[in-house]
């Protein structure tokens, strides 16, 4: 059994990301309230129309700090914490706020950057994240910064590339993004396989740019993941799944809507690598193979392959045992709404007549038996081509 040893770091996972609270106190938002209602009102003396003209240096000089030594309170600054305080740098809302702006004006939409300008302080929040918070500032500032931004915006012409027809954009980012017919969970369907890599930068462009590259990167795909089980360690078996589980609860939601085929390898699991838990804000659950499949609600199709492995060739007893109660297993939770898939064709320990398999009992009863081709089928089947010749056939 191998043990996977994460890389050390001396910066925990999702570190900048969290928003702790001695970072940014009640006393903070009170000044930060201050410096929203400051910039409202230097905004809203804009003549509309005329925002080529608009003095930007006395719209900035309205968003700086009030010194702290002066005592100040403003009525509902604690609810107003608990809005803003969800974001890593809240005291950068009005900077950034102005960058997007000023980006408006001169008819560029805003364009979402990651910096780091403070280590101590965390990362920078991006407009994105800024705008989805607006609608409840406004209302606890009794400011209009939303519609500001939106008016403005309203009269800033398209980006040119959403111009173009959606079959040319569809085949820049199949330039752009190389895309795999499968999406791997944790572990690819073959070790030495690798995927081709992705240059995402696309989707810090606008709202509609990553709407758009998100479902062509998502949808159509088959979600993969590797399932192994021993029935004489559930804890190991389940903690096992549960990287899966951990993995998918990680997609939003709106990603997990796409996916409408799922394959299942079955494997051994003194062959499987473990992973230590990588996500600490997914809670832990008693049974996630059936949450597995909660989250997918748009399933469709589920397809059940094997792995091969030096230990099938053995012909250990133990092993075709630990593959037939895997399978069996498993088909207890496939909901009935789910067309069931099999590729048998990399099933070594499956050799000769698959009638004479305990778990054929346990298959007949889903119905109609199905064939098809699995992940690690269509790859070895296809000769091997560089991702980037790939592309390059695909454009021309």
């Amino acid at each position: 059994m191998e043990l996977y040893r994460p890389r050390s770091s001396s910066i925990p996972r999702q570190y900048h990301r969290r928003a702790h609270q001695e970072r940014f106190s009640i006393t903070d938002a009170v000044h930060l309230k201050l410096q929203l209602q400051a910039l409202d009102n230097a905004l809203a003396s804009t003549c509309p129309g005329r925002h080529g003209q608009v003095d930007m240096k006395k719209i900035i000089d309205a968003c700086r700090s009030r010194p702290f030594h002066e005592a100040v309170y403003v009525d509902g600054s604690e609810a107003f914490y608990l809005v803003v305080k969800t974001l890593s740098r809240p005291d950068l809302i009005p900077n950034v706020y102005i960058q997007a702006y000023m980006s408006a004006i001169h008819g560029r939409p805003y364009v979402n950057e990651y910096n780091v300008s403070d280590f101590n302080k965390g990362v920078d929040p991006t407009f994105s994240e800024i705008r989805v918070l607006l609608g409840s500032i406004d209302r606890l500032c009794e400011t209009d910064l939303q519609g500001a931004y939106q008016r403005l915006e309203d009269e800033v012409k398209p980006f040119p590339f959403l111009r173009l027809p959606a079959e040319l954009r569809l085949l820049f980012y199949a330039h752009l993004l190389p895309r795999e017919p499968h999406i791997a969970l944790l572990f690819q369907p073959l070790r030495d396989h690798k995927s081709p890599r992705l240059r995402l930068d696309i989707m810090r462009v606008n709202t509609k740019l990553h709407g758009e590259v998100h479902k062509y990167l998502y949808q159509n795909r088959t979600l993969f993941m590797i399932l192994a089980r021993d029935g004489s360690s559930k804890t190991l078996s389940d903690e096992y799944i549960a990287r899966n589980y951990e993995t998918l609860a990680r997609m939003s939601m709106r990603t997990r809507q796409l996916f409408q085929k799922l394959e299942i390898q079955i494997g051994y699991l003194a062959n499987q690598t473990f992973t230590a838990k990588r996500y600490a804000d997914v809670s832990s659950v008693s049974d996630p193979m059936r949450h597995i499949f909660t989250m997918l609600p748009n399933l469709q199709t589920l397809v059940i392959s094997f792995a091969s492995s030096s230990y099938a060739i053995r012909s250990m007893q133990r092993i075709f045992r630990e593959l037939n109660e895997t399978v069996v297993w498993l088909i207890s939770y496939i909901p009935l709404s789910v067309n069931l898939v099999w590729d048998l064709s990399r099933a070594c320990p499956l050799q000769g007549k698959i009638e004479e398999q305990p778990m054929w009992s346990t298959i007949q009863e889903r119905g109609t038996i199905i064939m098809g081709a699995s992940v690690v089928t269509q790859l070895e089947s296809s000769p091997y081509q560089d991702w980037r010749e790939t592309s390059r056939i695909r454009t021309s």
